[in-house]
């Protein structure tokens, strides 16, 4: 599928780090799209540049060259925090749940003040919005009431999951959000970001390095290597036919053989 202007596309996009001679890209000339209602995965292994990659899609992270465009118009990092409507199309969910909410916060505050801040409701409608919110993630009002510390890896994830739809984004960047939990949870997980996904119509990118996770889970996946996307396509193709060598590698590496 081609960008058509339904959804979230990078052209172009370089981020280099460093200066001079200790200069390196990052990412190199990728070129993306995530069209909404519709999984994409994004694989390689660890460092290839995949979460700087979802970070500039998301606008938390400026590109050295290339532009992001929503619905075919080019979106810009606001300047000093400021709040952006277009921005709020597109949320990040990060690998961990822990470090993007605040120790001291109730669960149900956490989602609440995101309803405060980007619907502009009271605080008490803020609440029973948040709520409502945290139920459908599965969170119940006696988790909900507790700090981060006193929830699982998979129920703070999953309060990062109502924090992010808060915002009614139309896009989910999804940054390894499985590995910090357990097996029992990875699996609920999915189901509502399956759940979520037909639902609401989102459009969502899946960050891993595992391919059984994207093999049953996203619509197209695109590979990366070093900061380059050295190949893309339907995920059934691509893992039936693989062309590129690494992409070959990697399936290769799969244990169990699942993909032969």
């Amino acid at each position: 599928m081609t960008a058509n202007g339904a959804g979230l596309a990078g052209h172009g996009i370089r981020v280099t780090f460093g200066r001079g001679h200790n200069a390196f890209n990052a990412v190199e000339g990728a070129d993306i799209n995530v069209q909404e209602r519709e999984v994409v995965g994004l694989v390689g292994e660890s460092g290839s540049g995949k979460t700087t990659l979802g970070k500039v899609l998301a606008l938390l992270h400026r590109p050295t060259l290339g532009e992001v465009r929503y619905r075919g118009e080019t979106l810009e990092m606001p300047r000093g925090g400021a709040r952006s409507e277009v921005r709020g199309q597109v949320q990040m969910i990060f690998q961990d749940p822990y470090s993007s909410l605040n120790p001291k916060q109730r669960a149900i505050h956490a989602v609440a003040e995101v309803f405060q801040v980007w619907q502009g409701v009271s605080r008490s409608a803020a609440r029973d919005s948040a709520m409502a919110l945290l139920r459908e993630v599965g969170i119940s009002e006696e988790q909900a009431r507790l700090f981060p510390p006193s929830l699982s890896g998979g129920q703070r994830q999953r309060v990062s999951v109502a924090r992010a739809l808060a915002v009614e984004p139309r896009i989910l960047i999804a940054d390894e959000p499985t590995s910090s939990i357990d097996q029992s949870a990875q699996a609920q997980l999915l189901v509502l970001l399956g759940r979520l996904q037909e639902e609401r119509g989102l459009g969502i990118l899946l960050i891993t390095h595992d391919l059984r996770l994207v093999r049953s889970f996203a619509d197209r996946m695109y590979v990366m290597r070093r900061g380059e996307l050295v190949e893309s396509g339907p995920t059934d193709d691509l893992f039936s036919h693989p062309e590129h060598p690494y992409t070959q590698d990697l399936i290769e590496a799969v244990p169990g053989g699942m993909f032969h």
